[in-house]
This record gives structure tokens, sequence and C-alpha cells, in this order.
């Protein structure tokens, strides 16, 4: 799996690809940035007690539903908390703590970054400098690209050269596959996300340095600022730190574990993702950000600045491994996450605030991304929803509620026991609506909005991009970068679970971030995965996720009650199974559940 952060093709928290995953890029994070930045007094602010005792109310809350990962806490430069919730090895039965490893996905970008600028401070190099200065074979189209170019994503290279991050690749034969390949655009035109720029700068600190990426980060970098349980390898941690990863249920290892032998990490993941770190480490890179320990006054203002457009709307620029915004006050937020579809790591420093956040998570259906929103929120005041508690349901009640059940457009909700648990699949618009909102109230686009997204998933399974790269509209990738990452999930998810068997629209709604979401099932003959297509208001499509396909728990609430949770924000689904009758509990009214 690749850890990213999201180009304009696919982001959000919700990806989980077979190959790689993408995480929420930096626009989607854009609301959440302006309700953390509203303007708020010292007195209405939280007390540091205060932050203590709600985030861990918070994430304790999370815990109990399965949550796993760690929460660091930095203001006006002082630590004020540091905690780990979960287990980081289920089956060593080994909880997390404060000493856990934790994998950063793409903010391994900014560290890469940071040696630049270093060598940059020690005359070796100009970000100015061309790459034909470091490579004076490159071909004629490629040989101007500058390292500036390169740490702004507008190089023009595509985002990976190699199917997997774990393919053993030499950096000559990473190099040449770049050089070889055609651009996606003119170099400086276009911002486009590319994990091999940061590998090709990766090689250029080894061939600067003469030493190995990992060797040369820990003595440019690393060392200066305190930080001696960073790295790829180096730190030789005990096993039993490293938080291993967890998808549908099951153990999907350490990223530690798949880079074990000499010459990984390989170049699809060398200097773009995968390092791993803790909590203390974080605090100290926070630090570090803040004086001269690493980087000069110049060179920081630097790093951080945005100087290229992430999305149309402006209103997030990129950096040097770093998304540049806005709050609605007009303070700065410098961010990145990384994540590669079951890891998931967010970094947020509110600079005019002195805030700094760093949340990570290891379970693929609980993620840092959403409970960052939820942290943030309560650092800087701000109204915030708790979890519901785990309450134990009676057998005999979770064995009532199960069955199959319709609403009034025909729509199935699919109730079922597990383990003495209640889950719940919907299938159709009212069902869907239902179980994602608390409503079955739909959006008049819903019906459209299915059935464009049937005929895209069903193409795309085909091999055919077309009505994709239709609905993407101008300004998004070109065909072929658009049919190389459809063709790269497709493959995934083929080796995963089988033959392609079909495809169910399971609904639209209302998304956490704006727009409408629509997601579709695809079938396969050993399970399936889930598309969601996000649309603009003139159908088109903003963003595409995708992950494996998994129920829905319904969380009792005693008496019969049983509730969903959607840690992105979203609305809650309320059930009563009471006398032999099924209700839904919506905000217009109750919806009686029909037994077919």
């Amino acid at each position: 799996m690749k850890a990213v952060r999201l180009p304009a093709l696919i982001p959000p928290s919700m990806l989980f690809i077979a190959k790689r995953g993408l995480v929420l890029r930096a626009t989607a994070l854009l609301p959440f940035a302006v309700i953390a930045g509203r303007a708020q007094s010292a007195a209405t602010l939280p007390t540091d007690t205060q932050i203590v005792t709600r985030v861990g109310e918070y994430m304790t809350r999370l815990e109990s539903l399965g949550y796993t990962g760690g929460v660091l806490v930095v203001r006006d430069g002082k630590i004020v908390m540091t905690h780990s919730y979960g287990v980081a090895n289920r089956a060593a039965g080994m909880r997390a703590d404060t000493s856990t490893v934790y994998n950063l996905g793409s903010i391994t970008k900014q560290f890469t970054a940071a040696a630049i600028l270093r060598l940059e401070e020690m005359g070796k190099l100009r970000t100015t400098d061309s790459i034909g200065r470091f490579f004076p074979d490159a071909p004629a189209d490629k040989r101007g690209i500058t390292l500036h170019q390169l740490l702004t994503h507008t190089a023009g290279f595509n985002s990976d050269y190699s199917p997997t991050d774990y393919e053993p690749t030499t950096r000559a034969e990473y190099v040449r596959r770049m050089f070889a390949a055609p651009l996606g655009s003119k170099p400086g035109s276009t911002h486009f996300y590319a994990n091999s720029g940061y590998s090709l700068l990766a090689a250029i600190v080894e061939l600067v340095t003469g030493r190995d990426y990992e060797v040369a980060l820990r003595d440019l970098v690393l060392r200066p600022a305190g930080m001696f349980e960073t790295g790829y390898k180096a730190p030789k941690w005990d096993a039993r730190r490293i938080a291993h990863g967890y998808q549908d249920g099951r153990d999907w290892g350490t990223i530690v574990d798949r880079i074990a032998m000499d010459g990984a990490p390989y170049w699809e993941l060398r200097g773009n993702g995968g390092l791993h770190t803790t909590l203390g480490d974080m605090a100290r890179w926070d630090a570090a950000l803040a004086n001269r320990s690493v980087l000069t006054d110049s060179s920081r203002t630097k790093f951080m600045t945005g100087y290229v457009n992430e999305g149309p709307d402006g209103l997030s620029k990129y950096a040097y491994g770093w998304a540049v915004m806005k709050t609605s006050r007009g303070t700065r937020l410098v961010t990145h996450n990384g994540g590669n579809g079951v890891y998931v790591a967010e970094f947020l420093r509110f600079l005019d605030d002195r805030v700094t956040i760093f949340v990570t998570s290891t379970v693929s259906e609980l993620t840092a991304t959403t409970a960052v929103r939820v942290v943030s929120r309560i650092v800087f005041g701000q109204p915030y929803e708790l979890p519901p508690a785990r309450v134990a349901a009676a057998p005999a009640a979770v064995a009532a509620a199960a069955g199959t059940y319709l609403l009034a457009d025909g729509s199935r909700l699919l109730l079922r026991a597990d383990d003495g648990r209640l889950m719940a699949e919907a299938v159709g618009q009212q069902a869907y609506a239902l179980l994602a909102t608390g409503d079955t109230t739909s959006a008049p686009e819903a019906v459209t909005l299915n059935a464009r997204s049937r005929a895209i998933a069903e193409a795309v399974m085909n091999g055919d991009v077309t009505l994709l790269r239709t609905a993407l509209g101008p300004g998004g990738p070109d065909s072929a970068e658009v049919a190389s990452q459809e063709a790269g999930l497709r493959e995934g998810r083929l080796e995963r679970f089988g033959a392609f068997r079909s495809v169910e629209v399971l609904g639209t709604v209302r998304g956490p971030e704006g727009g409408l979401q629509t997601t579709v099932r695809v079938n396969f003959v050993r399970g399936g995965a889930t598309n969601i297509y996000t649309w603009d208001r003139g159908g088109r499509i903003m963003d595409i996720g995708a992950r494996p396909f998994a129920a829905v728990e319904l969380l009792s609430s005693g008496n019969g009650e049983f509730r969903s949770f959607d840690a992105r924000g979203g609305g809650g689904a309320r059930f009563s199974f009471a006398a032999g009758k099924a209700t839904a509990l919506t905000p217009h009214g109750p919806v009686t559940l029909v037994r077919p």
C-alpha cells in the first residue's frame, strides 16, 4: 500500500485501496481548519487540564469502538498531552503507549524537504538547481526540472513508477523509469501530487552526500532535532513497540517488517513515505521547527511558504512538504497527513495560535483524520460530539432485530447478528440515506448521480475510463493517468477478492466535507469493495475514494434501541425494536421498517 497525501484525483479519508491508499488532501481539511480558527478569546479557550480531560474522554470512547493510535497536543511550546489508546499488537496483547512506534506516511516528505534545505544552507545545492546538474543523462524534456518543482509537485511527473511500495528497485532503475516515461504536464505549469518527485529528491540527497538516504537524513535533520526514535530501520526498535495495522479485523502487519530486507526501503517508498516515529519525537520535531536547531529562520520561512494552489479554489497552497492555508480569522495553519489505507497520521501546526496537534491511527475503519477534527475542536473550545458509550446488548435483542427490512422506495436494510453485535448494510437510496445520515430524505440529484455512478463504475471495471474522465472535467489528470490509477486499483481488488461479479449503487448522501457522495459497491467472488464519488453542484466529480466494503455496527442504547455512529461527523441512524415492531427514529418522525 502506498503512503501518500492526496493528488486532485483521489482523496478522502476513506481510501483503502489494495495496492496503495490515499489520504485526505489539503483542501478537504479546509472546513475543519476554518472551524478551528474562529476567533476565540483567551477566556473561552479551555485550560490545559480541560484539554487533557476532554480529549481523553473522546479518545477513550473511540478506543471502546476499536480505535488505536496516539495523540500529541502542544500549546505555547509546552506539551499539554501525549497519550496512546488501544492495542498496538492484538495477537501479543500489547497495548499502545507513549513509546509505541507509528508510521508517518507522507509526512515523511517534509523531512526530505528539510534535508534539501540543510544541504542548501551548506552550499551543496540550491532549490533553483535543475536535476540535470545531478543527472547529466536526464532527457531534454526533464533536464530543466528544478528542485523547487519537485518539492512543490509541479515537475510534471506521475505519482508512482512501481506497482507497490515494496517492489525491489534500485535507485538507478527507478530513476530510469521516471526519465523514460512521458511527463504528465509541462514542468512548472501544474500542481499534481507525485510521490516520485520526493523519491528523486531522496536520490539527490544520496548523490550529494555520498551516503544512504536514512543515514544522511539522520545527520542532516534528525540528530539536530534530537529525534533518535525516527527513521526507517536505523533506530532498531524492539518489535513489540511497533504498532500493527488492522483492516477489516485482520492484522495487516507492519511496514517495518515489509522493509526488513537489505536494500529496503526501495525507491517507490524511500524519501516520500514510510518513516516511523514516536509521539515524543514528533514533539521534538515541533520544537525544532520553532528554533534554529535544524534550519535557519530564512530556511524555515522558505520551508513553510505556500507556492502553488493545491486545488482550483486556491484556498490551500503547497509548500515544501506542507500544505499551507488560512483559518477564517486569518491565522496560519501548516499541515500534512499521510497513510496507506491502514495507517494514518495527521500533523497540524497552527502557527499564530502556537498550537500543534499530531494524531495517529492504525485501524482502517477509525482514522486519525476523523479524530483530529474533534481534537482540534476541543483545543479551540468549539462544540463537539462524543462517540456513544458502548452498552452491552442482550443476545435475544440482537437476534430479534436481525433480518431484512424494506423501505418505501424498495431499498433494503440488512441487519445481522455477528458475535453479539448487530451489523447493518443498506442497498438502495432511502435505506442508505437512513443508515448514513439518520434520515430517509434525499437530495433531488440522488437518482441522477446514482445512475451516473453505476455507469462509471461498470465501465471502469471493464477497463474504460472515458465516463470517469468526462465526469472529472477539465483541469484533472489526463486519461492515461486516470487509466493507470484505476488499473492498479482494479488489479489489486481482483487479486484480493477474485473475479468481478457486479456493481450495486448503495446511494447518495451529503458528504462531511460538502458535495454529494455516491457510494457504489463493487462485488467480487470473495467479497466486495466500495467506490465513493464526491460530486460538486455542477455534476463534476471532485474527489474519488475507495475502501473495502464493511458493514456498520449498530450500538445498543438500551431499552431495545440501537444507533449507528459515524466518526467523520455524519448523523447517526437510530432504531427501535419493541413488541415485534421495527422503527427508524428520524428527524421527521418515525419510519416503520417492514419485513418482506
